[in-house]
């Protein structure tokens, strides 16, 4: 209970002037007496008389009781309550592959990896939110994200997604994560990060960020004991000149004793040997097989299971994704064949303008059209390469022709990175407007015309890549020059997709063209882009240890990785960050906790209509009198 007038108690004075003002009253009544001698011979009163008593009367009482009332209003008695303080808080959650390791026990006494234990820690302050409460995670990974954030009231959405979270990635930037946590806290809000780990990482040099908040540090497994792991690294192969595969495998063991293990090599799905392996503590050893020619994929796995099974086990795909083949239709190719066969990883078909269109153009990954034929008047889908356009062609705008241009290095795009053009000139250039799809790379220039007509310009238009060379290649100087084959260079890049590297670790991302897709190790199909629109992306689902087979867009088998989980950052359980270390490093600032609110019920209204309804009760006494 709270005033939050309390001077109006002065009013109770009004009390005893109430009482007063009852005690001065006349309290003399005429009686009627038949003689004045009865009062004859009474002992004479003792000078000063007996004192007053209160004369108590429901007048009083009810005089009384209406000042009181009134006097309780005026000074505002309230009943005040405070109120939860809204609370926020931010996990950072290990989402790396040593996470994976089952080596807790989990509810029920079962076996659970690190990360399920994790999830379940944060599952568990989901559902004791309250709906004015925020709850975020973000990832500590090699480039820590935002995986979900919301309210109390959001709970169901939070839940599901948590419940499709997965781990898998190779190393952590815990400096990253911190900071990105850091900037969610709310001022207005009761604050912590809360990091969820397993400590299997590496920390800079520097001291970690300042953050605004309490940083509890929860391990799992809580205990310091170091786990002993066995693991696949360097898994690969080469061709060898008869068509063969040599295929190579390196074990380590991070445990502390003698470890036996079997090898097992598996070839397009059948197993073709397995081999014996004593690994002394903290050694490696390695192994090679030959694989006979043919063969699609392998697998090296190791036999035995120990608490992170992930990387036991790594494959490999033997089709040679490195190599591009590119058709070269024109009259005169000598030219632009010798500048295109010098680039490393392209095999090269040369034909004649008669012979388009060819069967099949979607089996190569680049047409080159030098003096592109009148029979071009749609777009081929795929990557494609124009040089010297001629005047009224279906696809381009080319109205005239333009001589004795030289090139604008201004107006030089990153394309021309590298290159020097000093000295080039074109003697012929195909006068035409970039179309809207296009970036232009380089513009012309000459004393006789104040246009500049484009040289060189590229971009996508429906489902094709497509490169522009305006100008007559053979009637340039530019053949003798260095700068032909860094130029052919440069546009072949922007025209092919980048070449998936043949491994690479768990969660790394790889460069694809949009427009393909990807089929995982499960054999899920997993689309970069709906709309086909042919521009690169990054593909980061890579969370699955196994082979990925990237398919084009008219669903041909274009090339392939494999993603490997073992690792020197993940594999070796044994090493832990000590907590005493990470807390005296973290600069942990934090904020001044805000004013909790209070809810305040206010009585004097009630007092109030008391007070009124007994001052009507008194003067409704007064009046009958």
């Amino acid at each position: 209970m709270t005033l939050l007038v309390p001077l109006a108690l002065l009013g109770l004075l009004t009390l005893p002037l109430i009482i007063l003002l009852h005690l001065l009253r006349s309290q003399r009544q005429q009686v009627v007496m038949p003689s004045l001698l009865l009062w004859r011979g009474l002992e004479q009163e003792k000078e000063g008389g007996a004192p007053r008593k209160i004369p108590w009367s429901l007048m009083l009482m009810l005089q009384l009781a209406a000042a009181t009332l009134l006097t309780c209003g005026l000074a505002r008695p309230v009943l005040s309550f405070l109120l939860d303080r809204p609370q926020q808080t931010i996990f950072v959650l290990d989402t790396t592959t040593s996470m994976t390791a089952a080596d807790v026990t989990g509810a029920g006494g079962a076996a659970s990896t690190r990360f399920e234990v994790a999830r379940a820690t944060i599952q568990s302050a989901l559902e004791d939110l309250s709906e004015s409460d925020r709850i975020a995670v973000v990832s500590l990974g090699p480039q820590p994200e935002l995986l979900l954030a919301g309210s109390g009231d959001q709970r169901a959405a939070l839940l599901s997604t948590l419940d499709h979270l997965l781990p898998g990635a190779t190393g952590a930037n815990l400096t990253e994560a911190l900071s990105l946590a850091g900037g969610l806290v709310e001022p207005d809000l009761q604050s912590q990060i809360v990091v969820l780990t397993d400590g299997n990482f590496t920390v800079e040099a520097e001291a970690l960020p300042a953050v605004l908040a309490p940083v509890p540090w929860r391990f799992t497994p809580d205990n310091a004991e170091p786990v002993p792991n066995q693991a696949l690294f360097d898994v690969s192969a080469r061709p060898l000149p008869d068509g063969r595969y040599r295929l190579f495998a390196r074990v380590i063991n991070y445990g502390d004793l003698l470890a036996r293990r079997t090898l097992r090599l598996v070839v397009d799905g059948e197993t073709v040997d397995e081999a014996s392996l004593d690994l002394e503590p903290q050694s490696d050893a390695t192994y090679l097989w030959t694989v006979s020619a043919g063969a699609d994929t392998a697998a090296v796995e190791i036999v035995e299971t120990d608490v992170l099974p992930l990387d036991n086990r790594a494959e490999l795909r033997f089709v040679d994704s490195t190599r591009r083949r590119a058709l070269l239709i024109s009259a005169e190719p000598t030219t632009l064949a010798r500048a295109l066969e010098v680039q490393p990883g392209l095999d090269l078909t040369v034909i004649e303008p008669e012979e388009w269109p060819v069967p099949e153009p979607s089996g190569f990954d680049l047409l080159v059209f030098d003096n592109p034929p009148a029979s071009l008047t749609d777009w081929p889908r795929g990557n494609i390469w124009l040089v010297n356009p001629p005047v009224g062609h279906p696809l381009l705008p080319v109205d005239n022709v333009v001589v004795n241009l030289r090139p604008d290095v201004s107006t030089a795009s990153t394309m021309l990175a590298g290159i020097d053009l000093s000295g080039v000139y074109f003697p012929r250039v195909a006068r035409l407007v970039a179309p809207d799809w296009a970036t232009v790379d380089l513009l012309g220039t000459s004393r006789q015309i104040e246009s500049q007509p484009p040289l060189i310009f590229h971009g996508s238009t429906g489902q094709s890549r497509v490169a522009v060379w305006a100008f007559d290649l053979d009637a340039s100087n530019l053949p003798a020059r260095l700068a032909l084959p860094l130029l052919t260079a440069n546009t072949l890049e922007v025209l092919l997709s980048p070449v998936p590297p043949a491994a690479i670790d768990l969660g790394e991302p790889v460069r694809l063209p949009a427009n393909y897709s990807v089929e995982a190790p499960d054999g899920q199909r997993l689309f970069l882009n709906d709309e086909g629109a042919a521009s690169e992306n990054l593909f980061s689902r890579t969370k699955q240890p196994g082979l990925y087979r990237v398919y084009d867009q008219n669903n041909i088998l274009a090339a392939g990785f494999a993603v490997h989980a073992g690792s020197s950052q993940e594999s070796n359980l044994t090493q832990r960050q000590s907590l005493p270390d990470l807390e005296s490093r973290l600069q942990a600032a934090s904020l001044t906790s805000p004013a909790a609110d209070t809810l305040f019920n206010e009585y004097w209204p009630w007092l109030a209509g008391l007070a009124l309804l007994v001052i009507m009760i008194e003067g409704g006494l007064a009046w009958r009198r």
